[in-house]
């Protein structure tokens, strides 16, 4: 189904269709430059893994993530990475890596579109989890709005 988005740009408004799909090849760059805006957002140790093994690890035939990208005209504007897990005491759960919308298409419903897709491609997951930078206040607030709880855990990362 395509959303209309209203944009209001030096006070005339303008009607954009949003359009949410599965993340193909052409997106490839645009998650690769997702993923790098948020690590700086966050503060996180930049590395090149994610471009190095996209093509392995989702543009193959058992992808280990999946990727939602919202688009405007065509482009990129906005994505969603994710995977499951299991925890033992809720079950499956949905597992939100990343999360990115341009900066100038902020504001404007795009989030709230590929949350809705997501949502309606996952309607069975009960327990949707993501972690994020203390300093990403923007992010905080969105999974607040959302009903999600911050707990009290600590992640540890170590590379094998």
């Amino acid at each position: 189904m395509k959303e209309i988005l209203k944009i209001y740009i030096w006070g005339k408004k303008i009607m954009k269709k949003v359009k949410v799909l599965k993340a193909n090849k052409k997106h490839k760059e645009f998650i690769i430059h997702a993923n790098n805006v948020i690590n700086n957002v966050n503060e996180t140790e930049q590395t090149n893994g994610l471009e190095k093994n996209i093509d392995k690890d989702y543009f193959c035939d058992n992808p280990k993530f999946h990727c939602l990208v919202a688009e405007i005209d065509n482009k990129p504007v906005g994505m969603i990475l994710y995977s499951y897990f299991y925890w033992e005491n809720d079950g499956e759960v949905l597992w939100i890596s990343q999360m990115y919308v341009e900066e100038e298409y902020r504001k404007y419903g795009v989030f709230f579109k590929l949350i809705e897709k997501l949502r309606e491609e996952n309607k069975d997951i009960k327990i949707v989890s993501c972690a994020t930078g203390d300093e990403n206040k923007r992010m905080q607030r969105i999974l607040k709005y959302y009903g999600g709880h911050e707990i009290n855990l600590k992640f540890y990362y170590k590379k094998v």
